[in-house]
């Protein structure tokens, strides 16, 4: 299944939703961009005005921009993935969104698809000054940035569910598990196994409280050897049995 990547904009009412094993409410102001896969329940207040689309992760990789920050701030995004705008920035974003809805109603067919992606693409520009407004901004040579980029991109794709070894990236990536730890810690501040280990870790969450699945059809999904493999991984990642989850 293609992995979609969900944008929420809240300008009026609230909105529930179930999130990363927690309850969330958005208010007036508050953005979201996350992996839809991990987002589960959204529920609107009567007078809640929500803007939403999603976009296929692959072309989300695209429009990113063509710098260090891109790479960094897209991987604070997914660290923060609900944010709070007010005055102008909000203004802003919603401007975008509105665009969003505009373009992929009124363009030409034969143009549709780049009209979205560029509009999409000056939305991930407000998103990243806006959010880097509000987090530390970190640095990276274009050649971290580059390999992070593609690092993320891989688990993004859900390369995660057969692949949970740091080794197997790096070699994907052309260089030595030691560099790819090195780049990973200094452009994101955390580990690759913790990439690995938090796209993992959110979907076998959304899988158990939100999927008709049963054990043995997610540790198939999951590629775990055996049903004890399964459950000793959920215990030591998420803290708690499978069976607690449902």
């Amino acid at each position: 299944m293609q992995q979609q990547i969900l944008h929420l904009l809240c300008t009026a009412g609230t909105c529930q939703l179930h999130f990363s094993g927690h309850e969330h409410t958005l208010t007036p102001g508050c953005c979201m961009i996350a992996m839809a896969c991990h987002v589960g329940r959204i529920q609107p207040s009567e007078d809640c005005q929500l803007y939403q689309f999603l976009l296929p992760a692959e072309q989300q990789a695209s429009l990113m921009p063509r710098s260090s920050y891109g790479t960094c701030g897209w991987l604070h995004l997914f660290m923060h993935p609900i944010f709070q705008l007010e005055g102008e920035t909000l203004a802003l974003l919603e401007h975008d969104f509105l665009d969003v809805a505009f373009r992929s109603e009124h363009t030409p067919e034969a143009y549709r698809g780049e009209a979205v992606l560029q509009s999409v693409r000056m939305l991930y520009l407000d998103a990243m000054n806006a959010h880097a407004a509000l987090y530390e901004r970190v640095e990276a040579t274009h050649r971290a940035a580059d390999i992070m980029s593609r690092f993320i991109q891989m688990l993004e794709a859900g390369s995660y569910r057969q692949h949970r070894t740091v080794a197997y990236y790096a070699q994907e990536l052309c260089v030595t598990p030691k560099h790819l730890h090195k780049i990973s810690t200094g452009v994101s501040g955390r580990t690759p196994s913790h990439w690995i280990q938090q796209f993992t870790a959110m979907e076998i969450r959304h899988l158990l409280m939100h999927e008709k699945l049963t054990a043995k059809e997610i540790v198939d999904k999951m590629n775990f050897d055996n049903a004890s493999h399964f459950s000793r991984y959920v215990l030591e990642h998420l803290g708690v049995n499978p069976s607690n989850m449902k």
